[in-house]
């Protein structure tokens, strides 16, 4: 099973950014991830289409399984 972080920011614009991490550790926490996504919007290091990311609107882990059939 593949899993990854999935962190969605609003951006000036009002639209909606995503950034993934894949892997994240077993043990994240929401207070871990919210810390780490309001460093993201301090640091303003990531633009977007839609200008600068400007609040933190969600995050969640996403898990995939690949079933390889040949």
């Amino acid at each position: 099973m593949n899993e990854k972080l999935e962190m969605t920011f609003n951006n000036s614009a009002g639209t909606s950014t995503k950034i993934s991490v894949d892997n994240p550790r077993a043990d994240l926490t929401v207070a871990e991830v919210q810390t780490a996504m309001n460093a993201i919007v301090a640091a303003n290091i990531f633009n977007s289409a839609g200008g600068d990311l400007v609040s933190y609107k969600s995050a969640r882990i996403v898990s995939t399984t690949v079933n390889e059939l040949f």
